[in-house]
């Protein structure tokens, strides 16, 4: 999410009420594909795989991390920069000492994939890649979690209210879309403010959020942001957490010193309750904490 892009489209609106579109958020961002020969060199106990999931008007670019102890799977959605050829170094980096397969993909229209981004047709597009990765995952008898940030935890929350999952990440995470945009609002200066009153969100992205996905869930939920983070400032995923309805065993919240909206899982602190997660998720069910909601 780009405060600046906010920024720049407010600009160009007149009025008090200002329509933040859809499309000032999600663009087409095409990129080349990671190159699998570098990757293997730099994670040489590892295997990397690309592939293409078919769906609704798209096909859309993966890339699989695996490693053969894995004890569980985890499938990232990225934020709205995220392109699987710029990016997978870094999310190997962070899942590479973790004994987890990792699942990579880019969002139609960014990276190789093809059609063209909506925010209707990304959550859509998170539902189907949920389903062709949980079955890759239940044949290997493996757990899957479910990690988004930014644009993606809007992807991975969507998941997690329809499907069942074996646990769940939510990184620089916002309550929703109205209250993102009424933050970026806060942050112009004061002359700006009085000109622009009010931001009305248009299209698909209006209400989306997960403010009304955590109070039903039912599976261990781990929240991460940056302390630094200036764009999904710390207190959207405090709120998530204290409105999720699980017991302390099942959700997590780390807000992380010294990191902002990207770099949050670039750290010990994330290594550490990522691999509580991991190890949760993994215990078999008869042993492992009841996640239904606390009444």
């Amino acid at each position: 999410m780009k405060p600046a892009l906010l920024v720049a489209c407010l600009l160009l609106a007149t009025g008090c009420t200002v329509n933040y579109r859809e499309s000032y958020l999600v663009s087409p961002q095409p990129a080349p594909a990671p190159e699998l020969d570098a990757l293997h060199e730099a994670f040489p106990q590892h295997r990397f795989q690309d592939g293409r999931i078919e769906v609704d008007g798209a096909s859309l670019y993966t890339l699989s991390m695996t490693r053969p102890d894995a004890r569980a799977t985890v499938l990232y959605f990225g934020g709205n920069a995220y392109r699987t050829g710029r990016a997978a170094r870094f999310s190997a980096g962070v899942y590479g000492t973790l004994p987890v397969d990792l699942v990579l993909v880019d969002h139609r229209g960014y990276g190789t994939s093809t059609g063209r981004p909506g925010i209707a047709a990304l959550m859509d597009d998170a539902l189907r890649v949920h389903d062709h990765v949980a079955a890759e995952a239940a044949r290997q008898g493996r757990p899957l979690i479910v990690h988004g940030q930014s644009l993606g935890s809007f992807m991975a929350g969507h998941v997690a209210a329809r499907r069942t999952l074996g646990g769940l990440v939510l990184e620089s995470s916002a309550t929703t879309a109205e209250d993102w945009v009424a933050w970026q609002r806060s942050q112009l200066p004061w002359w700006q403010r009085l000109w622009i009153r009010r931001i009305a969100v248009e299209g698909s992205l209006a209400r989306q959020g997960n403010l009304p996905v955590v109070r039903e869930l039912d599976e261990p939920v781990l929240y991460v942001v940056g302390e630094a983070d200036l764009a999904t400032p710390p207190a959207f995923s405090r709120r998530l957490y204290e409105a999720t309805p699980l017991s302390a065993a099942c959700r997590a919240l780390l807000v992380v010193p010294g990191k902002a909206h990207n770099d949050a899982t670039r750290s010990p602190e994330f290594q550490a309750a990522m691999a509580a997660l991991v190890e949760h998720v993994a215990e078999a069910t008869g042993t492992a904490p009841d996640c239904r909601p606390q009444v």
